[in-house]
């Protein structure tokens, strides 16, 4: 293998590159401190038209969020952090803010009276005054939070060993009293609105979700950990069953509750039917169907993916102003399953007038721990794991993006491998097409597992179908069905339905451990490569596509490349099949491997030509910024290239380093500028980012920004 010279730091240039940054995927893009959450498992409206939230975890510390009038105009803090962490119910009155959240000790680091003993959790409500919600509003009995502004603002109401969840379902007040879904406790609980002290309370099975009528009562979602399933229950406000009975469709989940101005009863389906159900009242107390408000189907009504006025995705809370304007919640996959980390799909906030049934705003937050890319024959469509936006390059940054399409449809496509894995999300994307046809990878986070999706517009629009899966191992728990015990293993789609079947399922258990922690790459052909730690790189050439349009690979088929000089770790690779050039980013015995810094990209990169030849020529090898004991720590995490451009991506700073692909040296750097606040959270997946070159020459950079729902864009014309 012929060889080129290091090149050395001192070699890299510096210069100021011209560029833009922009973002995709959320309404705000933190340049004016405004960013919408990433989940939302609650909503509570006020009086005035604000749309309070709660969900367990944002990013940035916005569990409870504020929004009015279409932006947002607060978050109440505290909830993140220092064993502290949001919840899963909400509720106002013309006073108080209540929430659900939840105070841990961090492993025993935190001690004293805000705080449990080691190995327990608190879980509970913060009380919050409406004039300032990120001060606490202190009572009588209150802890928690020593030492900051919601200091004895926290009731306690279960504490329980860690790792139990026992978060507050649902929450609802009026000016006297704060009624308490203590799910975990099977009880509703009955607080003094104002002094907190206990009123009362009753046994109800696992309840969520509360709504007061008009006349005092209370409608309860009740059965959540039933086996049985949910039912809607009537209670009075002292606890007696009252007349109602709820004869709910067969399939539908209820999630949450609302009356609406004309005094009916909403119920949110989070079944497939995707509809807010309407009931009416009689004068003797049953209760009617009426109707159901919305698209059936929600957003998979025809055309299936397409967002839009009344199609809803994953709705997690409804309520109403004083104005009549009804407030939607969605997170794009409903409300959290018990013990559950799953922070959702992505927000989206709507307000409607209720009468008209016009849309009043609509808000987004929709990714998270999500990369973009573009793609390759269109470059005005860009794919999240499970978005399509479509890109208007006249536009003004931020306002570039559209939403086009969710593109996972959980009721059709139980099988999704999105829905089985780690975090519940599809990971990092790239697009391809085969024969013109569109055609989704996404491997996750840590990139153990590569799954293939095709698309069928005729039928599913804008959903993707589940195509195919490759796996390094065996997937951690009883899913799917037929999976080996050791090894690796893939999975066709062979019948066309979606969904993963034993027979459809193809092992290579000769490989053993040696393909574990390896990194997956698709080139612009379609086939696909694997770079392994230590056992060099292979090529898994595409077969062609089955009759249903579903790709082929052969583990048979599959081509080995022993690891080239001067590499002792492979940690990435992107190869480019046009011009045979394969790059390499990992560890050499004098830039060694440290088990510490496992995500990392490496310490060098290396370009080779004529890869496939069998004497393909190593042209240059980069060493990389790599201080992981600075502050901040200085660790290349991801890798791309595009045009004649190659580019990585640091993961605490978050900058991008570029470098001249056919030389090797470095030309610049981009980094988030004003119109994001000039700030990014941690560049975190192994396939962060990903790099294109327009018609016009300019190249666009893709890069996961988890701080604040959304992916960054970069926009350079060398």
């Amino acid at each position: 293998m012929a060889s080129s010279a290091l090149l050395h730091a001192s070699a890299f240039a510096q210069a100021s590159l011209n560029y833009t940054t922009s973002w995709i995927g959320n309404t705000f893009g933190f340049g004016d401190g405004k960013w919408v959450q990433l989940d939302v498992e609650a909503l509570a409206v006020g009086q005035d038209g604000t749309v309070y939230t709660n969900a367990p975890w944002d990013e940035s510390g916005s569990e409870i969020g504020a929004y009015k009038g279409g932006t947002k105009v607060g978050y109440a803090g505290q909830t993140h952090g220092w064993g502290n962490a949001g919840g899963d119910a909400i509720a106002v009155n013309g006073s108080y803010l209540y929430a659900g959240m939840s105070i841990g000790n961090e492993g025993g680091k935190l001690v004293g009276s805000g705080y449990p003993s080691n190995g327990s959790t608190w879980y509970g409500i913060t009380r919050r005054p409406l004039v300032n919600i990120t001060q606490g509003a202190p009572f009588k009995g209150g802890v928690g939070n020593q030492g900051n502004p919601t200091a004895a603002s926290f009731l306690v109401l279960d504490v329980v060993p860690d790792g139990t969840d026992a978060s507050i379902r649902g929450l609802a007040a009026t000016s006297t009293a704060l009624y308490v879904a203590n799910t975990y406790a099977n009880r509703i609980q009955v607080f003094d609105a104002n002094t907190m002290a206990p009123v009362s309370s009753w046994g109800v099975p696992s309840p969520g979700r509360i709504a007061i009528d008009t006349d005092g009562s209370l409608w309860v979602i009740q059965g959540l950990q039933s086996a049985s399933g949910r039912t809607v229950a009537h209670y009075s406000a002292k606890g007696a069953v009252l007349p109602g009975t709820i004869t709910l469709p067969s399939n539908a989940v209820p999630v949450d509750l609302a009356i609406a101005p004309s005094g009916q009863l909403l119920i949110v389906d989070g079944g497939p039917s995707q509809q807010i159900l309407v009931f009416g009242k009689t004068a003797s107390g049953l209760v009617q169907p009426i109707t159901g408000i919305g698209a059936q189907g929600g957003i998979f009504a025809p055309r299936p993916g397409v967002p839009g006025d009344w199609r809803f995705n994953g709705m997690t809370g409804i309520g109403f102003d004083g104005g009549g304007n009804l407030y939607v919640a969605q997170n794009s996959a409903g409300p959290r399953d018990f013990g559950s980390l799953s922070t959702g799909q992505g927000t989206v906030l709507e307000s409607y007038n209720w009468w008209s049934k016009a849309l009043n705003w609509r808000l987004h937050g929709l990714l998270f721990v999500d990369g973009a890319a573009l793609d390759p024959a269109s470059p005005s469509d860009v794919f999240s794991g499970s978005k399509h936006f479509t890109l208007n390059y006249a536009a003004g940054p931020g306002q570039e993006w559209s939403y086009k399409g969710f593109t996972m449809n959980r009721f059709r496509y139980g099988d999704d491998p999105a829905l089985h894995l780690t975090r519940g999300v599809r990971g990092e994307p790239l697009v391809r097409r085969i024969n013109g046809a569109r055609y989704l990878f996404t491997q996750d986070m840590y990139a153990h597992y590569l799954s293939i999706y095709r698309f069928s517009p005729t039928t599913d629009g804008e959903v993707a179908i589940p195509s195919g899966l490759l796996s390094q191992n065996p997937i951690p728990g009883n899913w799917p069905a037929g999976q080996p015990a050791y090894g690796e293993w893939m999975w066709r789609d062979t019948n066309g339905d979606g969904r993963l079947a034993p027979s459809e399922i193809q092992s290579n258990g000769a490989t053993g451990n040696s393909v574990y922690n390896g990194y997956w790459w698709v080139d612009d052909a379609a086939n696909i490569w694997l770079a392994t730690g230590g056992s060099g790189i292979r090529e898994m050439p595409l077969q062609g596509v089955d009759s249903f349009g579903n790709p082929i690979y052969q583990y048979s088929s599959a081509k080995t490349f022993a690891m080239p000089q001067p590499f002792t770790r492979i940690a990435r690779i992107v190869y480019v099949a046009s011009t045979d050039t394969m790059y390499i980013s990992g560890f050499t015995n004098t830039a060694s491997y440290e088990a510490s810094n496992w995500k990392s990209i490496g310490r060098v990169v290396a370009r080779y030509d004529n890869w496939s030849s069998g004497a393909p020529r190593l042209q240059y090898v980069i060493p990389l910024v790599y201080g992981p004991t600075q502050n901040p720590a200085l660790i290349p995490v991801s890798l791309a290239t595009a045009g004649n451009y190659l580019f990585v991506a640091e993961s605490t700073t978050a900058r991008l380093d570029v470098f001249d692909a056919r030389t090797g040296l470095q030309v610049g750097a981009l980094a988030p500028q004003s119109t994001v606040g000039g700030t990014s959270g941690w560049i975190d997946a192994e396939m962060a980012i990903s790099a294109a070159v327009l018609p016009n020459g300019q190249y666009v950079v893709l890069a996961e920004e988890d701080a604040r729902a959304k992916v960054l864009m970069y926009r350079w014309t060398p």
